[in-house]
């Protein structure tokens, strides 16, 4: 397998698309490093309370002040810690398209997710 540097657009769920942000991952890397790039992004949350989705939504200018949420988007696939992220993106990931959306804990457990 070839080791390639992917970037992938996340989103909090519940929010716009014009909140995604960005990280660059290594293909060999797991979910759970994943997980710690996203904790530098958004720190008010420990890394091992962050649910993962792989999805596919694309960005449309038209919709960019409308929330993104969880519930709505077909067929999102949880990752698990020690997916790699190779399986998860056996290809290059779209452009224009978030690609993780990030499920808050449960409220009462955490802080919320915020920059």
């Amino acid at each position: 397998m070839t080791d390639k540097q992917l970037t992938l657009f996340c989103l909090v769920d519940g929010e716009v698309t014009s909140n995604a942000f960005s990280v660059k991952i290594s293909s060999s890397d797991s979910v759970d490093d994943l997980r710690e790039l996203i904790k530098s992004k958004k720190s008010h949350v420990d890394a091992n309370n962050l649910t993962l989705w792989c999805v596919s939504h694309p960005v449309i200018a038209a919709n960019k002040r409308q929330p993104v949420l969880l519930s709505a988007i077909d067929s999102p696939a949880e990752l698990e810690p020690t997916d790699d992220i190779a399986d998860a993106f056996p290809e290059a990931p779209p452009k224009k398209t978030i690609h993780i959306i990030v499920q808050r804990p449960p409220q009462g457990n955490e802080t919320r997710l915020a920059d």
